[in-house]
């Protein structure tokens, strides 16, 4: 599988170098929308398809990626996809995005009908990861123009450096390579994709994993420390704290976004984690609690 994926990101490399690789830039028009189909990331996140096509919506549109070229999802841009198999070749593709010192690729397969799933999952902590979200980020910058071209080339370079950099990072040392458990590293990718829905339970979680919810609170606590409700929270938080931070979202919108179907419980919940409410937070305010910091 790990070979798969490397062959993968190797020829989309070499597309890329020749000016040959096709790549679609969709565009983040204004706020993340805070309810909708789908999910969106904090960190841009990069489609290399591989075999068959990928239909991806967009708030404002959508576009079909087919084999052999790639889509960079802009941070914070909700999207949704259906994958299908075309002139007999079965659905795949190869998905990149990182966060903080971490980086995820996987090698995606057709799960269920219409809808994808992990086949293999390789996590790296490489200092690589850091500069492929700046690489990545900085191709969504600039729209595709027919008037300026050389748009579209420094795109298609910055992908090249960033395909680059997770060839890189996948044959480092092996010990910088993920020592969890494939089902906890790919729950992690799980949780990811689903943390804006407000239905989200440890229990969909172990259906989604093939286990019961017991096995996986009992293993997730085990591997990583953590309680795995507490982990969701965390996350949560983290990124409603993003969210007051760089957008100008309502609190309701943004606990919408963090998987809040309440936005009273939301405020219960932040300030609970935070000791100030999210307008306190967004506000800069020194009302926290003594010995309180808010977030930087």
């Amino acid at each position: 599988m790990r070979k798969n994926l490397e062959s993968a990101l190797t020829t989309a490399l070499a597309a890329a170098q020749a000016g040959q690789l096709v790549v679609h830039r969709p565009q983040h028009l204004g706020e993340p929308q805070s309810r909708g189909d789908g999910h969106f990331h904090l960190t841009p996140e990069l489609f290399v398809q591989v075999e068959g096509w990928t239909d991806f919506r967009f708030p404002h549109g959508g576009c079909r990626l087919a084999a052999g070229e790639v889509l960079i999802v802009p941070p914070q841009l909700r999207h949704d996809e259906h994958v299908g198999a075309a002139r007999g070749a079965a659905f795949r593709n190869v998905v990149v995005n990182t966060a903080g010192p971490a980086l995820m690729c996987h090698l995606a397969h057709e799960h269920s009908p219409g809808s994808p799933g992990i086949a293999h999952l390789e996590t790296r902590h490489h200092a690589q990861a850091a500069r492929i979200h700046d690489w990545l980020f900085h191709a969504t910058q600039s729209p595709s123009d027919p008037a300026q071209p050389w748009a579209d080339t420094q795109a298609r370079a910055l992908v090249a450096a960033a395909l680059a950099g997770v060839l890189l990072a996948l044959n480092a040392a092996e010990g910088e390579a993920s020592r969890e458990p494939p089902l906890i590293a790919r729950l992690r990718v799980r949780i990811q994709n689903q943390l804006g829905d407000h239905t989200l339970s440890v229990r969909q979680l172990a259906a989604q994993s093939g286990c019961t919810a017991d096995y996986l609170s009992h293993l997730f606590r085990e591997v990583t420390g953590e309680a795995l409700i507490g982990c969701i929270n965390r996350l949560r938080m983290e990124r409603a704290s993003r969210l007051l931070r760089e957008t100008t979202l309502a609190v309701k919108e943004v606990a919408w976004a963090c998987g809040f179907a309440a936005p009273s419980y939301f405020i219960r919940s932040f300030r609970a984690h935070h000791g100030v409410t999210p307008k306190q937070w967004r506000d800069g305010l020194t009302a926290a609690p003594a010995g309180v910091n808010l977030p930087g």
